[in-house]
């Protein structure tokens, strides 16, 4: 029989132990400011923790977020969640801070969107950009059936830590969903029940998805507002309707998607519909891409790409959204994108956009650009990005543009400079240059480093089908990035 020391067995039980830890970490250190604002530059540091530990089927988890700056009334330091689920093949349970979807996100929709920290403009304390729900939710599937049921409060993410559980946490939310697969069609039904100081309120969903032919695929849902108190006459008639078409053959594919929402703005937006918008990675696009107004929208998004070569793909987008309030607003959008192969066999996109978007008054706006990332030798890089952009807003003729030029190390180390400039009036008085330099190193597989000096554009950012507001910086960010 093997012996073993009783060193090697405690660190066997470590190694055990400790493997059933995981978590993220996040700390961004400031020196600088809005450009616009009266203080001089000041530090700040933006730190967040979340650990998680398995034990079987258990899961419990805990998470830290704190903002210390020289401003008292922005400084805090929270736990911002605590939960514990169980998880089997057919069934889940969870306990505490957890995500959840109903309705393809037109009842309920949490998010977290990855790496992203907002300051508020009138608060100015930072936080993760998220939501969750703080209660329970328990689910069940077999080969045929699905279903399950929450209860909680949803977070508000317009209101910082800073502020009170109640306020941050206005909305109760109680809902269900249940779903039935016969082949390749299911149906789903959902119910949501929101209640706050405001109004109680009912809605209810039915889902169709499914396969008609081997190559094309639907999806077609209906939410209504089934009645309540504290609404007005023009709420009460709140639906929303979603339905997409999907075909693809080969080397060639083409979706069709339809929205219609009216009044389905669901308490203090626990709810994220589909936006039907597409969702661009060229800074400029991104800038500019509409947001969704589920108060009152309709429209369509048809996307074809078809791929000519082993390498190379050709994307067709076409948008259009209809906006009604003191009168009616047109949004359209045409977006043609090329993916190829560049120079020394290197990554290359070109792409060219058309857009009328009245309701941010931009006329005939016109975008295009490219970006190229091609090999210098075995271990380096040079990754050139430019794009420009023009429109007419108010009689005046509005131009921006911008230029990126970064060299990287394979995937381990990018010491980039970027630079825009701008002679949009609603942005600054007179002209406007950006100018910074930014730097990331990859110390292993779970830990990075990112550096930034210099002065950066702010304006809206959309992932994951939600947008948000950054702001203008100046000045220099130290950030850094784990996974434990």
């Amino acid at each position: 029989m093997r012996s073993y020391s009783i060193f090697t067995l405690l660190m066997i039980g470590f190694t055990v132990v400790t493997a059933q830890f995981s978590g993220t970490a996040l700390t961004e250190y400031q020196y600088g400011k809005l450009p616009n604002e009266q203080d001089d530059m000041f530090n700040s540091v933006y730190s967040k923790l979340n650990l998680n530990y398995t034990l079987s089927q258990f899961k419990f988890g805990a998470g830290l977020q704190l903002y210390q700056s020289p401003f008292g009334e922005r400084n805090y330091i929270n736990l911002s969640q605590a939960k514990v689920s169980y998880q089997t093949k057919s069934v889940s349970v969870q306990l505490g801070n957890y995500n959840e979807i109903l309705g393809k996100g037109i009842l309920l929709r949490n998010y977290e969107i990855p790496g992203a920290v907002i300051e508020d403009r009138g608060f100015r304390s930072k936080q993760y950009f998220y939501t969750d729900m703080l209660g329970a939710t328990a689910s069940y599937k077999t080969d045929k059936w699905s279903g399950k049921v929450l209860w909680g409060y949803a977070l508000n993410n317009l209101y910082p830590p800073t502020q009170i559980w109640e306020r941050r946490r206005s909305d109760e939310v109680l809902g269900t969903e249940a779903g039935y697969t016969v082949g390749k069609q299911k149906i789903e039904f959902s119910g949501l029940r929101l209640k706050n100081d405001e109004e109680e309120s009912y809605y209810a969903m039915t889902g169709f998805s499914g396969t008609i032919l081997p190559t094309l695929t639907y999806y077609l849902g209906y939410a209504d507002y089934l009645g309540g108190e504290g609404k007005s006459s023009n709420e009460q008639e709140a639906f929303a309707i979603y339905g997409s078409l999907a075909f693809s053959l080969a080397n060639f594919g083409l979706s069709l998607e339809y929205k219609h929402y009216e009044h389905f703005l669901i308490g203090t937006g626990i709810n994220e519909p589909p936006a039907l918008v597409r969702e661009h990675s060229y800074k400029l696009l991104n800038r500019s891409t509409h947001v969704l107004q589920p108060t009152n929208e309709s429209g369509i998004q048809l996307e074809a790409f078809y791929q000519p070569g082993l390498f190379s793909l050709l994307t067709f987008n076409y948008t259009y959204a209809r906006n009604r309030f003191v009168r009616e607003f047109n949004y359209n959008e045409w977006f043609f994108e090329f993916s190829g192969v560049g120079i020394y066999d290197g990554d290359l996109k070109l792409f060219a956009d058309y857009a009328l978007d009245p309701l941010k008054n931009e006329d005939k706006r016109i975008s295009a650009g490219f970006y190229m990332d091609s090999p210098l030798c075995k271990k380096w890089g040079l990754i050139v990005e430019g794009e420009g952009q023009k429109f007419e807003r108010l009689d005046t003729h509005v131009q921006n543009y911008l230029l990126g030029l970064t060299i990287r190390n394979k995937s381990k180390f990018y010491l980039g400079l970027n630079t825009e400039w701008s002679n949009d009036r609603f942005v600054s008085e007179s002209d406007k240059w950006w100018v910074g330099c930014s730097t990331r190193y990859k110390l292993n597989s779970k830990n990075s480093v990112q550096l930034f000096v210099g002065e950066r554009r702010g304006g809206p950012a959309c992932s994951a089908g939600v947008c948000y507001e950054v702001l203008d910086f100046k000045g220099m960010e130290i950030r850094w990035s784990a996974r434990l």
